[in-house]
């Protein structure tokens, strides 16, 4: 069975990015470009892994990380948090929402196959 890998982003062309890519990979992906149905999708699906942008109009990536992170029914689910912005960066905010890994905008197909690899513990398949 494919592990599932949400993905939350409102800029569609980032969106539509990381679906291609993960799907190449042999991922089955959950796509929104809402914060708010990106958490409510968390919970009713339980996906493998999250991956989330940080500046999302309304709630943030890194709240959204946070409210997961704090929540013992879907604590367990690892979660990448990207961004254009400094914050991802930044090891201390990273540590404080308990994101799983961080990654900045732009990325490379290769990178972000590793990183999703990394956290969910699996070897990677042939390159992107």
């Amino acid at each position: 069975m494919k592990q599932t890998i949400l993905i939350v982003d409102d800029e569609t062309s980032f969106l539509d990015i990381l679906q291609i890519i993960l799907q190449r990979a042999g991922y089955k992906t959950i796509v929104t470009t809402n914060g708010k149905e990106g958490l409510k999708l968390v919970y009713e699906h339980q996906p493998s892994l999250v991956v989330l942008d940080d500046m999302l109009p309304g709630i943030s990536g890194g709240d959204i990380c946070m409210t997961i992170k704090n929540d013992l029914t879907v604590s367990h689910i690892p979660v990448i948090l990207y961004s254009a912005g400094p914050r991802v960066r930044e090891r201390e905010f990273i540590r404080q929402i308990g994101a799983n890994a961080s990654m900045s905008k732009p990325f490379k197909p290769k990178d972000v196959v590793q990183l999703v690899a990394n956290c969910l513990a699996v070897p990677v398949a042939a390159a992107v």
